[in-house]
């Protein structure tokens, strides 16, 4: 496992899948996510994200791969990413290779700050941190505040952003050019033309979810063109 503060660089142009489910989906098992990420990693996966620790644990035990760790804990409908540094320390101890946080405007007051949470992870768990963002301006200031990567993650679900359900090309072009931390676009990606876009724009690495690893959204696509 990583004990150095720095962001693979396996991972560069390469493609991280995402191995999670939604509260309630019939894929919301330790066990069949396990299988997910090793029926992705045979397809070419390059990394992983997943969420909880058990999860984590799990998956480790059938990959040394990077795992972009991160843990949700959700109020009412809406999931905030690893909200403290107990949830950090309990991803890490599990196998997480990369520290995924909330950095962005949704973060609830009642997480911990996110810029001490950052220095925490870095310093006492010697792990990277990956940035979860929305704009431009989040981006930065994660990458100020020692982040070692930012993720376009959290596009389309903040207050300056909600409702776009759609990879924000200008953003990602913007964060090419400006950022000197590595850039992982993440959120909304629906097929394999957007992979090599991201790329193409100068993207490090991209993270792809749903698109590949749940069934009833993509059943969904095929069902919304069938006439009513």
């Amino acid at each position: 496992m990583t004990t150095s503060v720095i962001f693979p660089a396996s991972l560069k142009n390469k493609l991280i899948v995402s191995c999670q489910a939604l509260p309630g989906d019939p894929l919301e098992d330790d066990d069949t996510l396990r299988r997910i990420a090793l029926a992705v990693v045979r397809g070419g996966a390059a990394g992983l994200r997943a969420n909880g620790a058990s999860c984590i644990a799990g998956i480790r035990k059938e990959t040394q791969l990077p795992i972009i760790g991160i843990s949700k804990r959700y109020e009412g409908t809406e999931a905030h990413i690893t909200p403290d540094f107990a949830s950090a320390q309990a991803i890490s101890d599990a196998g997480a290779d990369i520290i995924g946080v909330d950095c962005s405007a949704r973060r609830p007051p009642s997480s911990e700050p996110w810029p001490d949470l950052v220095t925490r992870v870095r310093q006492e768990l010697k792990r990277p941190v990956l940035a979860d963002i929305a704009t431009f301006d989040e981006a930065r200031a994660a990458e100020q505040a020692g982040a070692d990567a930012v993720a376009t993650t959290m596009f389309g679900y903040t207050p300056a952003t909600a409702g776009q359900r759609h990879v924000n090309w200008n953003l990602v072009a913007q964060l090419a050019k400006s950022i000197t931390v590595p850039v992982v676009v993440e959120g909304h990606v629906r097929h394999p033309e957007d992979v090599r876009r991201a790329l193409e724009l100068g993207a490090y690495a991209v993270v792809v979810g749903a698109a590949i690893t749940q069934p009833g959204a993509i059943t969904q696509s095929f069902t919304a063109v069938i006439p009513n």
